[in-house]
């Protein structure tokens, strides 16, 4: 028997203006404790998959058709007051840009006590600092205090994606949505922040949900990828196999481009370091 914390059955998103199929019947399951890569060129379909998932399409799209099972449950049928309450508690995003999750004029503070006292409205100001102050030192902030003080304008597009992912995790929610969620880090902070996903997954038997075009991301983190191609659902494989022995032509086409970005880059790399070394004796 299958614990599946998310379930998608023929999922379908367009744009209201011109009708474009934006994602067209995707279906994929993610299990408990399981890291599953959306992976795709831009325009692919996987941003408006994850915004599907969390009830949150950008105006002017609309959800055709269709089945999300969270947990078992159809949420369909939930209010909106439900599918907002499930933010956090359910389900958690890490989106693509982070300047747009937050408010300009509040304080980092601020955002992190909305999100804390709308699921336990008991927590005192204090409680919510520490907790606060302990989730952002998870995700590499030595000066947590400060940080808490600052507004979103004053800091950097990476800084605030350590953020959001500091408030994504507080609640430990079944299933992780991570969109792109290292793309401005640089990769000593990256590295900290898939151990620190791979940690919590782990620790929380939670599910996450990775999406990146990065074959690399997905190869350090995911048990399982899915590639998208125009809205739809190219290749589903195990990542080793994926890697290995890409099935569609697509993925073929894919691990060949990677290939030759950073394979063919590395052994040029080192061609010269050899070739400095030996001049040098």
């Amino acid at each position: 028997m299958t614990n599946s914390i998310l379930e998608i059955n023929n999922l379908s998103v367009i744009a209201n203006t011109t009708e474009k199929v934006l994602v067209s019947d995707v279906s994929f399951k993610i299990e408990q404790n399981e890291i599953i890569a959306l992976v795709g060129e831009s325009g692919s379909g996987k941003t408006m998959t994850s915004a599907a998932i969390m009830d949150l399409l950008p105006q002017g799209t609309q959800k055709t058709k269709g089945t999300i099972l969270i947990s078992g449950v159809d949420t369909n049928n939930w209010s909106a007051e439900k599918k907002r309450s499930a933010r956090n508690t359910l389900t958690s995003i890490v989106m693509q840009n982070p300047m747009s999750a937050f408010d300009p004029v509040l304080t980092i503070f601020y955002h992190f006590w909305e999100t804390i006292v709308s699921h336990n409205a008991g927590e005192t100001k204090k409680t919510v600092r520490e907790k606060s102050e302990t989730a952002l030192v998870r995700v590499g902030f030595p000066n947590p205090s400060v940080i808490l003080d600052l507004y979103p304008f004053q800091m950097s597009g990476g800084m605030l994606q350590r953020v959001m992912l500091a408030i994504a995790l507080l609640s430990s929610p079944p299933l992780i949505i991570a969109d792109e969620a290292t793309t401005d880090l640089d990769l000593v902070s990256q590295k900290k922040i898939l151990e620190l996903l791979r940690e919590h997954c782990t620790r929380n038997n939670s599910s996450l949900l990775l999406i990146t075009h990065d074959l690399g991301v997905a190869a350090t983190l995911a048990n399982k990828i899915i590639l998208m191609k125009n809205g739809k659902i190219a290749t589903v494989q195990q990542v080793k196999e994926f890697f290995t022995s890409p099935q569609s032509d697509y993925a073929k086409q894919l691990m060949s481009c990677h290939h030759a970005l950073y394979t063919d880059r590395y052994n040029k790399i080192m061609e010269i370091i050899r070739s400095d070394k030996n001049e040098l004796n």
